[in-house]
């Protein structure tokens, strides 16, 4: 390949990505109604006509942002189920937790509750293919809790939104409500969620070995 070939393709991609990153900030802040893709490309710095040389669409770059945040690795390590497997349940949870603060992307969150809002399809396809996963995965610790007799007999489908809940609530108000937030370490404060949560659920009657310190980092 040419020096000159390699170069276009190097331009290519770098405008490219500036285009998908400016359509992340504004989406986020204004809606995906609510952004022209002549707004796109003053952030980009981009000519307007060079979006449809990349996306055939608005919508071809949601789905272009949804892509990217389905295969980003914090998110695939979230609801990667092997790991939890060759560990205590309890731990198994509080790795899910630190993994959620470690995954949490604030101008994604405004952007995928601003699509949710505009009843946006592809709002409702990253729940599928990612939401519904990460309650999933909850619902099959908890279970796996219960088989042990470590957990009290909960609803699992219940107990898995209330545990998912705790953790979305904290980062939403911290997100939208800064003045209120709570202070300290998100991964801290995540691990003390799992810990009342762990409370609730726990089979007192169960002895309690195996179960490591709260503060169990992996």
């Amino acid at each position: 390949m040419s020096k000159t070939a390699t170069d276009n393709r190097r331009s290519s991609s770098s405008s490219r990505e500036r285009i998908l990153a400016a359509a992340r900030e504004l989406f986020a802040a204004r809606g995906f109604k609510g952004t022209t893709t002549a707004a796109i490309a003053r952030r980009a710095r981009v000519n307007e006509a060079l979006i449809f040389r990349h996306f055939p669409a608005k919508k071809g770059l949601y789905t272009a942002i949804l892509r990217d945040k389905l295969e980003d690795e914090s998110l695939v390590r979230l609801i990667d189920a092997a790991e939890c497997r060759s560990i205590s349940v309890e731990d198994a949870l509080r790795l899910v937790a630190r993994r959620f603060a470690e995954a949490f992307d604030p101008v994604f969150l405004r952007l995928y509750y601003h699509s949710a809002l505009e009843d946006h399809a592809l709002a409702d396809a990253f729940y599928e293919q990612f939401v519904s996963g990460f309650i999933g995965l909850v619902e099959q610790l908890i279970d796996r809790g219960i088989e042990e007799g470590r957990f009290r007999n909960v609803d699992t489908s219940i107990a898995a939104r209330a545990f998912t809940g705790m953790l979305r609530s904290y980062f939403l108000t911290n997100e939208l409500f800064p003045r209120h937030a709570l202070k300290g370490d998100p991964k801290e404060i995540s691990l003390s969620f799992c810990g009342l949560f762990l409370d609730g659920v726990t089979n007192h009657q169960m002895p309690k070995s195996g179960v490591t310190d709260p503060s169990y980092n992996l």
